[in-house]
């Protein structure tokens, strides 16, 4: 499992997950399953700041209550690799988690995906940090 990060619902319950490149994993999970019916799951991260690769703190809510929180000591500094994929309702390359199996898809219905990105507040260091990561990325240098 090279990494990443999926919100999913197990045993009725929502779950996020972010895995560290399959060293460290982080996993909060709602406290009660979902009630029947459509449900706005959210997850919110403050991120640390003051760099790049820092941790923060996780927040889960389903229809605006708080059901689950946790840390992440740590986050990818640039991104996960150049063959994973972003993907909705189903985990297409290697799974993000082992609560679910490979191909796994989501049943129920999702009608509606948003992701808000709040700016960056990096230092031109670190701005210069991440695009070389990126491009290392691309070219598959490590």
């Amino acid at each position: 499992m090279a990494g990443g990060y999926a919100i999913y619902v197990k045993d009725g319950r929502p779950v996020y997950e972010y895995n560290w490149f399959g060293e460290q994993r982080y996993r909060i999970k709602g406290a009660e399953k979902l009630a029947p019916g459509p449900n706005i799951i959210r997850l919110e991260f403050k991120y640390d700041g003051a760099g790049i690769g820092k941790g923060g703190n996780a927040t889960l809510s389903v229809n605006g209550k708080e059901v689950g929180k946790g840390r992440l000591e740590k986050t990818v500094p640039a991104r996960f690799t150049a063959d994973e994929t972003f993907d909705l309702g189903m985990d297409a390359a290697s799974p993000v988690s082992p609560d679910y199996p490979k191909p796994s898809q989501y049943t129920g219905t999702i009608k509606k995906v948003e992701i808000e990105l709040v700016p960056a507040q990096l230092s031109a260091q670190d701005e210069e940090k991440v695009r070389l990561l990126a491009m290392h990325t691309r070219l598959g240098i490590e």
